[in-house]
């Protein structure tokens, strides 16, 4: 199995995708956990909001592209969105991708840290990989970020974490801790989780540690 991760853009335009997600946005897509053409061409999203939840559900409401849709949250600014829409064009030809190519994507979508979609495309091989690619249409600006193996060992390095460790890292991934160039800081995973610099400092040595003890050969 190969996989490429590659990130894609958000073309300027009036769509709610764009005026809820684009880089002048007041909202922040942490995740996508399902994202699913429909037979009648419309999409249903699932995912995690971050955000004014209120002026969200305002232009949620007002959309006519917005068939449906729920947000429900337990925190003011942090929210699991239910969105059944008719897509941007571009974003509609994407999602058919898996319909005509043996691929799939890999869920959960990530967001980069100045709002771009991170994908990643899982296949047999690199060529039907390669083949899948040349179908994003050119408005999402498809870079990509590797090709190759599919690196199947994820779920045995997470292992090695504590739950409060995973938190800290997909917070530190989230915000683009690990981005080049580097898009948070420990000040910025502090503030997001509710801790002190310090205790973000101690988390991520102790992650560090565990896993490139792992991945020394």
């Amino acid at each position: 199995m190969r996989a490429v991760t590659f990130t894609l853009d958000q073309p300027a335009g009036r769509h709610i995708a764009y005026r809820m997600f684009g880089a002048d946005s007041e909202f922040e897509r942490e995740q996508i956990y399902h994202l699913n053409v429909l037979a009648d061409e419309t999409v249903v999203l699932l995912g995690r909001l971050r955000g004014d939840l209120d002026e969200a559900r305002r232009l949620l409401g007002e959309d006519t592209d917005v068939l449906g849709y729920s947000i429900s949250s337990e925190e003011p600014q942090n929210g699991l969105v239910y969105i059944h829409a008719r897509p941007p064009p571009a974003m509609k030809r994407f999602l058919e991708i898996p319909r005509t190519h043996e691929v799939f994507f890999n869920f959960p979508i990530g967001s980069t840290s100045d709002g771009r979609l991170s994908v990643e495309m899982l296949g047999e091989t690199n060529d039907v990989l390669r083949e899948a690619l040349a179908e994003v249409p050119p408005e999402l600006d498809a870079t990509i970020e590797r090709i190759g193996p599919y690196p199947d060992a994820g779920g045995e390095i997470l292992a090695l974490l504590t739950e409060r460790q995973r938190v800290v890292l997909d917070t530190a991934l989230s915000l683009g801790y690990y981005d080049v160039p580097r898009g948070a800081t420990h000040s910025d995973i502090a503030d997001r989780l509710g801790c002190s610099v310090a205790t973000v400092g101690e988390h991520l040595q102790k992650i560090e540690s565990r896993v490139f003890d792992y991945i020394r050969p």
